[in-house]
């Protein structure tokens, strides 16, 4: 990292910072009230500031508009109180809410009506006192003094010196500059090379390279830094990076995530009173992935970055103005297949190389006006590139992505457009000649004259038709078996324009939503399917009529325009994936005893025996895990997403691992090529159960007991020696069935065995869960000793050891 060397004296900083103090506070609203301490009992109003001991850090509530209130620490020596932290960012309070620390010790945010917005769950712990350090960090502390909540353990956009970023927790970028909830790029340490990475929901797109034990590879100016110091620890278990910084004595230095998905590194400069940015990454902000969203074109020379095409407008333009651009721009027109005008775009390109549902199809050995007539001719084609050395088109379908323009850049991109004001600076219609524009007029002008007479006649034949067919093929859509055709309009209004979203997974994101007559309902936009609107529909018919107690119900769908979703009944209960792992440092909000994990596993077994055996059409479900195990009211699994590996197809199976992040429950013949049966499945289900089992994820590596062993391998030793209770997740404070757990374990093990033959169908599974059949002690399998030893020996391994005696502690 480039570093600043231009410092000041010490005196001259501690002038400086004198000064701001003095005129910060001579400044300040005279309605506000500055409290040093706030004791059980207590409220901090709204016009209340809490003060650390020398005035660097203060918390607060602090508004962007009417009930948009929050509550956050932030810098005080500095005139645009930068904010680090904010406790209900994702739930704004409305006004006039107040913040109370309970006779219990738990600090909560309530609404004026008494509703809580925000707490810390600390009640019963036997918190004395509350304190806001000189590092920014706001504590909890017990009797004894040791602390037992802190704001540290729950980063939201900023990453202070003497912060522990442990490995599974991430630092999440605000939604825009007016909205501190969640947005869309993350900040994460991956587990396997204690490498950082910052990334766009599932798509990384900047990463630091390895950690070597002084510096991350990919980040060689690290080399020359001179300020400040990074540690790699591994504390009981839970790996994490700490930094600290060597020539400030305050925390006046940060690393932050903005909203725009840029990481910064910034100090503050007490001479001129700014933030200095001292590192960036990535450098050019229009690296980041999807930035502006759909259609959007980036320029990191302009303010702001994002700007939409001519003839294109912003989709949420209040979100647009206020810096959020993941929603990008539409047409300013709805589309019409028989546009034929194209905009110029100097020095401009889009990259569709990581787009959801967006691909290019390139030409050689053809003119321009081919390349233009070619585009024209297809519906789906949104514009066009001409290289003119090789003679190579490039046809884009949609959504166009990762716009970017700049002097820089030697192409040209011709955007295919169809709205009614045009600028002739920016418009540079291909055509030759005025003609073929008055031919397309006249055809325009025809075609909506002959619009209007079909709606007309259509109409006139609509009123005089029996309303009883009408309402009789209404209602036959809800009958079971039978499933309703959505609109997109419907859908977009039913989940309030797809803005809770339940979950993100490779096929595409699930929203929350509700119909007409109130039923809730789940939305699921699909990405990456390229099948036609009648080939879905037929595969949709065939999924609709599969119904299993154990499996999600499929109620409708939605095949518009490029638009393909899918209306599932609502689980109330989540996914199994929400309730069996937390967070470091968090507390499970449920915690499912045994009766209750045996149950959801006996009822996933069945779920997949239906699929694989008892309906019309084997289907190989390809992605059996936690999250896609869904829970009603009842704690009853579902199995979900089963229809959508059959609208897939095979050919997803290579991409899976990259979309969807499941390592963990591939059969090995994913990774070798070899025909996928259901055996596949089984394996997925055989790693899951070892999670229903222990809590833990089998590829997690924060837990002590898997410091110097991959779980499911130590899993299967532990049944070799008959260990079986050391497997049971410790939350069931050893509640449990001892004959069921040892059945599950024993069936768990066979099930991952390395070759399929090996492993024992599901219906077979089932009865052995039943009762029904016996299970005898199954081999270790091969495959999970080969992990293992590839662990021992990695860089990582070694790396831990050297850091535990060489780092001062």
């Amino acid at each position: 990292m480039k570093l600043a060397t231009r410092w000041c004296s010490s005196s001259q900083a501690a002038l400086s910072l004198l000064l701001i103090v003095l005129i910060s506070h001579y400044f300040q609203d005279s309605n506000e009230q500055i409290v040093e301490t706030l004791a059980l009992g207590s409220i901090l109003q709204p016009n209340q500031t809490l003060v650390s001991r020398y005035d660097a850090f203060a918390l607060k509530f602090f508004s962007h508009g009417p009930d948009r209130n929050y509550l956050g620490i932030s810098f005080s020596r500095n005139p645009n109180k930068t904010r680090i932290w904010v406790a209900n960012r994702n739930h704004p309070a409305r006004d006039g809410a107040h913040l109370r620390f309970s006779q219990d010790g738990n600090l909560i945010i309530s609404n004026p009506d008494q509703t809580s917005v925000w707490m810390s769950g600390t009640s019963g712990r036997n918190i004395s006192s509350m304190l806001l350090q000189e590092t920014g960090n706001l504590i909890l502390t017990h009797n004894s003094g040791s602390p037992i909540w802190q704001s540290f353990d729950y980063p939201t956009d900023t990453w202070m010196p003497g912060m522990k970023f442990y490995l599974g927790s991430s630092i999440i970028a605000s939604k825009s500059l007016a909205d501190p909830a969640e947005g869309r790029f993350s900040f994460r340490m991956l587990q396997t090379t204690a490498e950082v990475s910052v990334w766009n929901a599932t798509t990384e797109y900047w990463t630091s390279g390895v950690w070597n034990g002084h510096i991350w590879s990919g980040i060689p100016d690290m080399n020359y830094n001179a300020l400040f110091d990074f540690f790699f620890r591994n504390d009981s278990g839970r790996p994490y990076f700490a930094w600290f910084d060597r020539k400030t004595p305050m925390a006046l230095s940060h690393f932050v995530l903005e909203s725009d998905g840029t990481f910064y590194i910034r100090t503050w400069d007490t001479i001129n009173g700014w933030w200095y940015v001292i590192w960036k990454a990535p450098h050019d902000p229009c690296n980041v992935e999807h930035l502006c969203g759909q259609n959007g074109i980036c320029n990191s020379d302009s303010t702001p970055f994002c700007s939409c095409p001519q003839g294109f407008k912003p989709f949420d333009p209040t979100g647009w103005s206020e810096g959020d651009w993941s929603m990008g721009c539409v047409t300013k027109l709805s589309w019409d297949c028989n546009a034929k005008e194209f905009s110029f775009l100097n020095n401009t390109y889009y990259d569709q190389g990581s787009g959801v549902g967006s691909s290019v199809r390139s030409y050689i050995g053809h003119d321009q006006a081919w390349c233009e007539a070619s585009c024209i001719r297809d519906c789906t084609c949104l514009g066009f590139s001409f290289d003119g050395g090789p003679s190579t088109c490039s046809l884009h379908y949609g959504p166009l992505l990762n716009g970017k323009t700049s002097p820089d850049i030697n192409h040209n991109f011709f955007l295919r457009v169809n709205y009614t004001e045009q600028s002739p600076n920016n418009q540079l219609p291909l055509s030759k000649g005025r003609g073929r524009k008055t031919k397309t007029r006249w055809i325009f002008y025809l075609a909506g004259c002959a619009s209007v007479l079909l709606v007309t006649v259509a109409l006139l034949l609509w009123g005089i038709r029996p309303r009883k067919r009408f309402a009789d093929r209404q209602s036959s859509e809800y009958v079971s078996g039978i499933l309703k055709k959505f609109s997109y309009k419907e859908l977009k209004k039913a989940s309030g324009n797809f803005s809770e979203k339940l979950g993100t997974g490779g096929f595409g994101s699930v929203y929350k939503g509700s119909l007409q007559d109130h039923t809730i309902i789940a939305v699921k936009k699909i990405h990456n399917l390229k099948q036609g609107d009648k080939d879905f529909r037929t595969e949709i018919r065939t999924i609709g009529i599969i119904q299993h107690v154990n499996l999600v119900r499929l109620r409708g769908f939605c095949a518009e325009d490029m638009h393909r979703l899918l209306v599932y009944e609502y689980m109330p209960n989540g996914s199994l994936n929400s309730l069996l792992f937390t967070k470091p440092g968090e507390q499970p909000h449920i915690v499912l005893d045994w009766e209750t994990r045996f149950a959801i596993a006996l009822g996933t077994a069945r779920g997949i025996v239906y699929l694989h055996e008892e309906c019309s059409s084997c289907i190989i479900h390809c992605d059996i895990k936690p999250e896609n195990i869904l829970l009603d009211a009842n704690f009853c699994p579902k199995v979900s997403d089963f229809g959508v590996a059959k609208l897939m197809g095979r050919e997803f199976s290579r991409v899976i691992t990259i979309m969807r992040g499941t390592r963990g429950y591939l059969a090995p013949e994913w990774l070798s090529s070899l025909p996928i049966t259901a055996k596949a499945d089984v394996y997925s289900y055989g790693m899951t159960l070892l999670e229903i089992i222990s809590g833990r994820r089998n590829l997690d590596v924060s837990n002590s007991i898997l410091e110097k062993c991959y779980f499911p391998l130590w899993a299967c030793k532990k049944a070799r020696l008959g260990d079986f209770s050391s497997l049971v997740d410790i939350k069931l404070c050893g509640n449990f069935n001892v004959e069921q757990l040892k059945i599950a374990v024993l069936v768990a093990i066979w099930c991952i065995q390395d070759e399929e033959i090996n492993r024992p169908s599901m219906a077979r599974v089932l009865q052995i869960l039943e009762g029904t059949l016996q299970v005898t002690d199954p081999p270790v399998p091969k495959t999970l000793s080969y992990l293992e030893a590839e662990r021992n020996n990695s860089e990582l391994e070694l790396f831990k050891l050297s850091v535990e005696e060489e780092l001062p502690t």
